[in-house]
């Protein structure tokens, strides 16, 4: 077994989990049904359609209590998978779950972070380009509900939009914060 296993099932993984990815964070943030992003990565997300009907959404059906289940048991495989093939050994299942939400977490840090950094480019391509897509207006839509609390604080400049540059920083300061409380709590097991 060895690295490049572990290469082919780490890749193969994460293409499922940021599917479901995907899927949870369209319909937590309330992204038009109708759009041909959503509607594909819909269908390709069938396995969430079967857990719905044991785990109900709730929030106003904004939270999807199947995908994010599907998620959290992605991750446990993926960690034990890829520790497995790669030769290492799992100390203790609580090492596990820990490891298992400490990296969820960190994960959706960063693609927030990219999400930011994407609606910021996509902006000027709109900006310079003066027409939009499908995949520009789901990018918009998900970076959205970041970036409007930190607009809420910012005082109106005009044209000048500073809420992506502070959410980033908020986002490293709370990466940062996730490392060391990753650290405190794996060295504590």
């Amino acid at each position: 077994m060895g690295a490049n296993s572990a290469l082919i099932f780490g890749i193969i993984i994460n293409v499922a989990i940021l599917l479901v990815f995907f899927r949870f964070l369209m319909q937590l943030a309330a992204v038009s049904p109708y759009n041909p992003v959503v509607l594909s990565t819909a269908k390709a997300t069938k396995i969430v359609d079967m857990f719905s009907r044991i785990f109900p959404t709730v929030g106003k059906g904004r939270v999807n209590t199947a995908a994010l289940i599907l998620l959290v048991v992605l991750y446990i495989l993926k960690m034990f998978g890829v520790m497995h093939l790669s030769g290492a050994s799992v100390n203790s299942p609580v090492h596990l779950i820990i490891m298992t939400f400490v990296t969820m977490i960190q994960d959706l840090i960063r693609f927030c972070r990219y999400l930011i950094f994407a609606s910021i480019i996509l902006s000027w391509v709109v900006m310079f380009s003066q027409s939009r897509s499908p995949y520009i207006e789901v990018v918009q839509e998900l970076a959205e509900p970041l970036l409007a609390p930190f607009r809420r604080i910012l005082p109106n400049m005009g044209m000048i939009d500073l809420s992506p540059i502070v959410a980033i920083f908020a986002l490293l300061l709370a990466e940062t914060i996730m490392k060391e409380v990753a650290i405190v709590l794996l060295t504590g097991l």
